[in-house]
């Protein structure tokens, strides 16, 4: 495995930020149960619903969730009556299943970074609505994905027709702060790459070439230069590689994985883990003699984290720990990270790649696919 890291450019205060982002808003999914997932994201990862909406609340077409913890918030929606919202929606999941619809941003002027992004050579693929509770328009991406950009206005709720569920308790033993990155698997990693540095500005962070042996991939991250989410970009290096696999079960390219950011992982994938959420297996050697070499003096008691089956990475700033779930939906297409940083750490966890394109290669056995 090769990996190389790029200094970022000296940006300017017209190029740094030329959409005007602030952040993720939140990430809509396309699903066959609204209830069903929002009941898995409530038990399995400790999140509250936050809003409902569907056609007795004024939204047309869908039946939605959002639930959430921290900064994060999810829509699981799923497609209710006729109509071109609802009839979009059943073509969604009859050609990918499950999967993500929308990385949505905020910003500080809808229009303003919609007429920018367009004029860098985005897509439109949403009008801007300048009369709702935010004003809201979108970009195409990857595949049949969509970039909203979110501009929410003092005291107003989540978004037109969506009503908040009263007595939310958000407390427990399952702590998410925000999201970390969102990886895409494409088919031209380049294509999106350059779209992500001239439509939204972003620079190229660092880039991987990863071969296991069995399969290969290679990625590059692109970020804004304030570092605010990181975005890898994934293309297959091997037929047989699992990015291919999920190219072809999701029939196109798509959000790969989500890494949630966690204060304390031992205490929350404990948790998780006693609700029953399942996890990529680590092989107990692992955390053999060469761990204490490669990793150096830490924080978390090693038994523990070998308990847990923790994976943990070092670079020159800190380290991170981080763990992966097993494809939640039922095509073998998304999954969740969990990640803690300590220090400034702002790497991936490129020592642990091989433990894990191992432990999803010997998945993708179990399924016939490598």
């Amino acid at each position: 495995m090769s990996t190389t890291f790029f200094e970022k450019p000296a940006a300017s205060k017209t190029t740094a930020n030329p959409l005007g982002l602030r952040g993720v808003d939140h990430i809509e999914f396309i699903v066959d149960d609204a209830d069903q997932w929002r009941d898995f994201f409530r038990d399995k990862f400790g999140m509250a619903t936050r809003f409902y909406a569907d056609e007795s609340t004024g939204v047309k077409g869908r039946r939605a969730h959002v639930v959430g913890q921290g900064r994060i918030n999810f829509i699981v929606a799923e497609p209710q009556g006729r109509g071109p919202e609802a009839d979009f929606m059943r073509w969604h999941l009859d050609r990918h299943g499950c999967g993500v619809r929308d990385v949505a941003f905020r910003v500080k002027d809808a229009r303003h970074a919609l007429t920018e992004a367009v004029r860098r050579g985005a897509k439109q693929v949403r009008a801007l609505d300048e009369h709702a509770e935010f004003n809201g328009a979108a970009i195409a991406t990857y595949g049949d994905t969509i970039h909203t950009f979110i501009e929410r206005k003092p005291h107003t709720g989540f978004a037109p027709g969506y009503q908040p569920v009263p007595g939310v308790v958000e407390d427990g033993d399952i702590h998410f702060a925000m999201i970390d990155h969102v990886v895409a698997n494409v088919e031209h990693m380049d294509e999106w790459v350059k779209f992500y540095e001239e439509v939204f500005g972003f620079d190229l962070f660092m880039h991987f070439d990863i071969n296991t042996g069995r399969s290969a991939l290679m990625s590059k991250v692109v970020s804004p230069t304030d570092g605010w989410v990181k975005l890898p970009i994934n293309e297959p290096s091997s037929a047989n590689s699992q990015i291919q696999e999920f190219l072809d079960q999701y029939r196109g390219p798509g959000v790969q994985h989500i890494a949630l950011l966690t204060p304390d992982i031992m205490r929350t994938v404990a948790e998780m883990r006693r609700m029953g959420q399942d996890f990529l297996d680590v092989p107990d050697t692992y955390y053999d003699a060469e761990f204490d070499a490669r990793i150096g003096a830490i924080e978390e008691d090693k038994e523990e984290l070998k308990r847990l089956k923790i994976l943990v990475d070092r670079d020159h700033d800190g380290y991170l720990l981080q763990l992966f779930t097993k494809c939640v939906f039922t095509r073998p297409t998304l999954f969740f990270e969990v990640i803690q940083r300590r220090g400034r750490a702002l790497g991936f966890g490129e020592g642990n790649f091989r433990a894990l394109f191992e432990a999803i290669e010997r998945e993708q056995a179990r399924r016939g696919t490598l």
